[in-house]
């Protein structure tokens, strides 16, 4: 592509509006309900509402010995308060005996407090005289060491809302509150189809002059991560094998993917044999650096994600706009790298101000949390995709970045979304 193209620009599509185009045409492949120990990373399809107060009743929070506040407002280490031990009582069961004035129960930790007491003084500030009595050395207002009914959640309270991520902890709160299974998004199953006379499946036997198919690897990593199950393979540069392979995988999947064969010379193949199939074609090429031959489309009311062969390219393309569009289909909401803010340490220019250009790069945090970003410098594509951690954007505007700026840096760690990072 020369300089005037480049400049124009006029005949591919901004990123921000393929960005667009691919949440607007990408549908969800609907909803399952399941246990809610399967549950974390997905998509709540309805607000999740407890069933039951948890605790059902006023419970324990330490072990010793329930008594009433006012028996115990004058006991001191000095003073200590006598009290008479009326039996014991242990998570799971109810103290049924009479509380007489002057009396505590001994509990431990989880346990109901027995009616008419309302505080528990902790062991260390008892002492048992005897399985009767009971010296008590500290005070303890009302309340103390008791975790009250419904104190963690009430009954008919949300505990997340209908497009939320499901985590580990609001999973807990909901097995507390009664719930055992939840009603998620499904997760779409994906194709990922490499195409080339050069590209090996990896495992396979290498001829001179060919090479193992990372692409598919790198792709699959990452739908993994997200829990996107798939099936993948490699296809000649043939239309015919092409188009076999295709409409193969067309009836057992919810979208494809395909790496290599979508720049458009004539030994790429892929985009004219969807075309023959009759797929509605919604962008071919994007502003945006590295990536910029992906190609995206409806085939049969499947989405189809034509991806370059190139390793950066496809990285780019497929993490900035068709691993966001196919997280869409399950629900998600947000793009799936998080992004931190970093002081950039060097001047980056772009190529165009009508372009948008990613950059892969290396972000370091100090002990107070003061983020510096710096681009990741290295000739070899493999060796960036592996080792760069983070990316930097130049948005379509902006022809350069100065150093000192405070910019957004994209992590390239592949975290449920709603997870802080650590770094």
């Amino acid at each position: 592509m020369d300089s005037s193209e480049i400049d124009e620009g006029t005949h591919y599509v901004g990123y921000q509006e393929a960005f667009r185009l691919i949440r607007s045409n990408v549908q969800s492949v609907g909803v399952e309900e399941i246990p809610l120990g399967f549950c974390v990373g997905r998509v709540s399809s309805e607000d999740l509402v407890a069933r039951v107060s948890y605790p059902s009743g006023d419970i324990s929070l330490k072990d010793g010995f329930a008594v009433r506040s006012k028996s115990v407002a004058t006991a001191s280490v000095q003073r200590p308060v006598c009290l008479r031990v009326m039996g014991s009582v242990f998570p799971g069961s109810r103290f049924e005996g009479e509380i007489r004035p002057g009396s505590a129960v001994k509990v431990t930790s989880g346990a109901l407090i027995p009616h008419d007491l309302d505080a528990v003084v902790s062991c260390e500030f008892c002492e048992e005289v005897s399985s009767q009595e009971v010296f008590v050395k500290a005070d303890a207002e009302e309340g103390r060491n008791v975790l009250r009914t419904g104190e963690e959640i009430r009954a008919g309270a949300t505990i997340t809302k209908k497009g939320e991520v499901l985590l580990p902890g609001r999973l807990g709160l909901a097995a507390a509150a009664g719930i055992s299974r939840a009603r998620v998004y499904r997760r779409p199953k994906a194709a990922v189809v490499g195409v080339g006379d050069e590209v090996v499946a990896p495992g396979g036997p290498l001829r001179f002059g060919h090479l193992y198919a990372s692409n598919l690897v790198t792709m699959g990593a990452w739908l993994t991560s997200f829990g996107v199950p798939f099936d993948s393979s490699v296809v000649k540069d043939n239309g015919d094998a092409i188009q076999r392979e295709l409409l193969r995988y067309l009836p057992s999947v919810d979208l494809i993917l395909t790496s290599g064969g979508a720049w458009g010379s004539e030994r790429d193949l892929v985009v004219g044999v969807l075309d023959e199939l009759g797929w509605q074609k919604i962008f071919h090429h994007v502003r945006m650096g590295p990536g910029k031959g992906i190609a995206f489309g409806i085939w049969d009311g499947k989405p189809v994600f034509c991806l370059p062969g190139g390793p950066a390219s496809n990285e780019m393309a497929f993490v900035q706009l068709a691993l966001p569009g196919i997280l869409h289909m399950g629900g998600e909401t947000k793009h799936p790298l998080q992004t931190v803010f970093a002081k950039l340490t060097e001047n980056l220019k772009g190529r165009h101000r009508a372009w948008t250009e990613f950059k892969e790069a290396t972000l370091s945090c100090d002990s107070q949390g003061n983020c510096t970003v710096k681009l990741y410098k290295n000739r070899s594509r493999l060796q960036a995709i592996a080792n760069a951690n983070s990316l930097i954007c130049i948005p379509e505007g902006r022809e350069s970045l100065s150093a000192g700026e405070i910019v957004p840096v994209q992590l390239l760690v592949p975290c449920l979304a709603g997870i802080e990072p650590g770094i």
